[in-house]
């Protein structure tokens, strides 16, 4: 099925929500502008998330992360396992499988989290909660911290019972989840989440959707902060933005060939 006929179809399923309506064309008017902003050629700094670690962070025990990370996983693919047999899309199952964050990523932010042991954390993408799942397992560990995360309803078949459904409710304590777009949310959660030690990207990957957030997390995250963005290869925003702000950016090769990238706060 061709993107025309994509969209024609969620476009006829959605024809009675007039706001998902909306959010559908403009969702494709980005998607269009995003062909105008795949000019810069990008390369990675680091050929993995082992290699970033060592590097940045050489005297972490990583032995030990390891052994956590383990449990999680387990929990993660029992968790995906459910849903294999399950339609897709459906109410029961709403993203695809492979909709969810790479392991490797995954691994990046807890090894991340239990290193720096952030107070607060802001992050745009739920889905299943996959991502959550590990940030929140290591502020668990760490006893402190917390996540507030935005994510909106944007595909008919989708509700708000499935968005962070992998998340187990002893986690949640530490976890709040406005629904909604980021260009309508994301400023009232920077202010609830006073001195933001991270913010990660990973809603919609067009240039104008990544350009706002991280202009927005820019001005709103404490110094010395870290915006975290996956996928960033696919559009020339991870770029522009550093070269804007005038920020270092480091590259990550993680699985799939995608890149996840890391900026500093200065």
């Amino acid at each position: 099925m061709n993107d025309s006929s994509s969209f024609l179809q969620l476009f006829s399923k959605s024809i009675f929500k007039p706001k998902m309506v909306l959010a559908l064309i403009e969702e494709r008017a980005q998607s269009k502008n995003n062909q105008k902003h795949i000019t810069h050629t990008y390369s990675y700094d680091y050929s993995s998330i082992n290699d970033f670690f060592k590097e940045e962070f050489p005297d972490g025990d990583f032995e030990e992360y390891e052994s956590e990370i383990r449990i999680i996983d387990e929990n993660v693919q029992n968790f995906l396992k459910e849903l294999e047999n399950k339609k897709f899309p459906s109410k029961e199952k709403p993203y695809p499988i492979e909709y969810s964050i790479n392991s490797d990523s995954r691994k990046f932010l807890y090894f991340l989290c239990r290193l720096i042991k952030p107070k607060n954390i802001v992050e745009t993408g739920v889905a299943y909660g996959i991502s959550s799942l590990y940030i929140l397992n290591a502020l668990e560990k760490n006893n402190s911290g917390k996540l507030y995360s935005i994510d909106s309803i944007f595909r008919p078949w989708q509700t708000t019972q499935m968005i962070g459904a992998a998340i187990p409710d002893n986690l949640k304590i530490r976890w709040s989840l406005s629904i909604g777009k980021s260009t309508e949310k994301l400023d009232k959660v920077f202010k609830e989440a006073i001195e933001t030690d991270i913010f990660i990207h990973d809603s919609l990957h067009t240039y104008q959707n990544m350009m706002f957030e991280f202009n927005l997390a820019a001005k709103k995250i404490k110094k010395n902060g870290l915006i975290i963005s996956d996928d960033v290869i696919g559009n020339d925003s991870f770029y522009d933005f550093s070269k804007e702000f005038n920020l270092k950016n480091s590259l990550i090769k993680v699985d799939e060939g995608s890149g996840l990238g890391i900026v500093r706060k200065n």
